[in-house]
């Protein structure tokens, strides 16, 4: 994995524009003390640079349809940040440039999932990076389904042994991923065997 430094008064990147946006607006951003006045300049004319151009969205869109997920110590990684790299230099910027850090990296095993009863039907499932292995023989369980960490509290006495479903609607991103986050941490705390959760999304196929 790299990371990117980068330093110009003259040119800039849509890239750098967002990480700025993100600062600028951020707790720690809002609490910075006092900003020179030329510095204050140049973020507002990339902020207004960034709100007239759409080339940060399409550059986005280009790096998910090109390399799809990116997880640490992975050749997509690697090859979606030489490509912001090469972006990067082609924008003019000074002092671009790659550095090597560590960094953990989970390999995606084998994944399958198939209801078994009231029919037999195999289902679409993407596991959740970082999660743990299950044995070799898989895991069989009841499925618990629960709308709400609240809910699966209520009903922890049920949840022994289990398979908890979040079957959670989704109402905003940031509200909903919770559970990804947080959804296994919680059904093994009440006895669980394994989580599942439905697609963080407001409209999914599958």
């Amino acid at each position: 994995m790299a990371r990117v430094r980068f330093s110009s008064a003259r040119s800039f990147s849509l890239f750098g524009i967002l990480a700025l946006l993100a600062f600028a607006f951020s707790p720690i951003g809002c609490q910075t003390p006092t900003i020179p006045e030329d510095v204050q300049a140049n973020a507002v004319g990339l902020m207004e640079a960034a709100l007239e151009s759409e080339l940060a969205w399409e550059r986005l869109s280009d790096l998910v349809d090109a390399f799809g997920p990116r997880f640490s110590g992975t050749e997509s990684l690697e090859e979606s940040l030489e490509w912001i790299l090469a972006r990067m230099d082609e924008d003019g910027l000074d002092n671009v440039r790659g550095e090597p850090v560590m960094v953990p990296r989970w390999i995606r095993g084998h994944e399958s999932i198939e209801l078994v009863s009231p029919r037999q039907e195999s289902l679409t499932v993407l596991g959740l990076g970082g999660s743990t292995g299950t044995p070799s023989g898989g895991i069989r369980g009841e499925v618990l389904v629960v709308g709400s960490f609240q809910e699966l509290e209520a009903r922890a006495g049920e949840a022994k042994g289990k398979i908890v479903l979040f079957d959670v609607p989704f109402t905003a991103y940031g509200e909903t991923v919770q559970y990804r986050s947080q959804g296994a941490v919680a059904a093994a705390r009440v006895g669980a065997v394994a989580s599942l959760i439905r697609s963080v999304t407001p409209f999914s196929d599958r």
